[in-house]
């Protein structure tokens, strides 16, 4: 049987190839993570898309997300999508 991650509403959200704080979880049910990122709106994703869940922090496997939510983070941080790379 697998593991169920623990996600919290309020948890702080990474990304696995990004070290900064993406967002924040909305809410979570047993197939999907509502995700808010300032400024840019809300996202759904299917619980595959988290690679772990600790310490009131969960981190999202990059290549699981879909491609605008992908450009909005690289944004976050200041830096152009590289559309060739994903």
């Amino acid at each position: 049987m697998a593991v169920t991650l623990r996600i919290e509403p309020g948890d702080d959200v990474f990304v696995d190839d990004s070290e900064g704080i993406v967002g924040h979880v909305r809410r979570a049910n047993v197939r999907d993570v509502f995700i808010y990122i300032d400024e840019r709106g809300d996202f759904t994703l299917p619980r595959d898309a988290v690679k772990s869940a600790a310490n009131s922090q969960i981190v999202l496997f990059c290549k699981k997300l879909p491609i605008r939510m992908r450009a909005v983070i690289g944004h976050l941080h200041g830096e152009e999508y590289d559309w060739d790379a994903h």
